[in-house]
């Protein structure tokens, strides 16, 4: 059976909503702020916000979906294949690469990454971006100096520099950037949301649960009710059919219990002989935090396993 996928949505679109805080907090500053070096650094730090979120929006969706990374080879040091995460390395170069191409070309491939049209993005907000880049290019590299460079690819919405043949960040401008990249970033999340609605935590959950219990015998309907506008995992049902599994699913389970609802347990269930797909083991601790109980404090459940892992020394044979 194929791992599943976990991604949540609302992970997703983290990046883009820390990137929005950040820019409200940004307007915020700027409205009593008039000195030119503050609105410039406020500028800079609007656009890096911006295009931060994008590429970790990518990187959270790539890490999670690896099939979505459009390329069949990879060239990865021997070093990180050895000591490293070569995943993670192959998404990085991947987002580094496409952070030199042009606005248009890096536009696409978010779109074609992550499933979303094209036209959501008008091309009046297009422009009006071509413009700002340009512009934080030219603030970084030339002074604000206007030079062909800012001419060729600040579009059709290039401004007019003044009799010092230079660019002005004033508040007006400043906020007019804020409102383009605020609008951009709220018609991402928003269509993301759609794209990707099935991804719930409760649905994340199922598919863990239908992955670690690959049996009839136990289905998660048949286990517990679930708190559809919450997102939550609620009440255990009356089960008996837990009699029904193996040692070690028994173990799982009994893990899975004390993460989903703070359930501690004595490993005390008769003979252990071994974990015959450790696979399955990795892939449960490493998103055994999709269970933590809404009730319990983490560092509880973190103790309560801790000391389940501890007693299970002295039990397994």
């Amino acid at each position: 059976m194929e791992k599943p996928i976990l991604l949540l949505k609302q992970d997703l679109i983290k990046p883009i909503e820390q990137a929005l805080e950040r820019i409200e907090k940004i307007r915020q500053l700027k409205a009593s702020n008039t000195d030119s070096i503050i609105l410039e650094g406020l500028f800079i730090l609007a656009i890096s916000s911006f295009e931060n979120s994008l590429n970790d929006t990518l990187r959270i969706l790539l890490m999670n979906i690896p099939d979505k990374l459009d390329f069949k080879s990879e060239n990865i040091s021997k070093e990180e294949l050895i000591d490293g995460n070569p995943l993670k390395q192959a998404v990085e170069n991947k987002i580094i690469s496409i952070s030199y191409k042009n606005l248009t070309e890096i536009q696409k491939f978010f779109a074609k990454t992550t499933g979303l049209n094209e036209t959501i993005i008008s091309e009046t907000l297009t422009n009006e971006l071509l413009e700002i880049k340009a512009t934080r290019n030219l603030l970084i590299h030339n002074n604000l100096v206007v030079n062909s460079i800012y001419k060729e690819t600040a579009g059709i919405n290039q401004r007019e520099p003044n009799f010092e043949k230079k660019l002005i960040i004033d508040q007006n401008y400043l906020f007019s950037s804020l409102t383009t990249l605020r609008d951009i970033l709220n018609k991402y999340k928003i269509k993301l949301l759609e794209k990707y609605s099935d991804f719930t935590r409760i649905n994340a959950i199922k598919k863990l649960f239908r992955y670690i219990f690959n049996t009839p015998v136990m289905q998660f309907e048949n286990e517990f009710e679930v708190d559809e506008e919450n997102d939550i995992i609620s009440t255990l049902k009356n089960s008996s059919r837990k009699n029904a599994l193996s040692s070690s699913e028994k173990f799982y389970y009994d893990i899975w219990l004390a993460h989903s609802h703070g359930t501690r347990f004595e490993f005390n269930s008769g003979q252990f002989y071994s974990i015959s797909n450790k696979d399955k083991l990795s892939f449960f601790m490493k998103n055994i935090d999709l269970l933590k109980s809404k009730e319990k404090p983490a560092d509880d459940i973190g103790n309560c396993l801790t000391t389940i892992i501890l007693d299970t020394k002295n039990k397994i044979v």
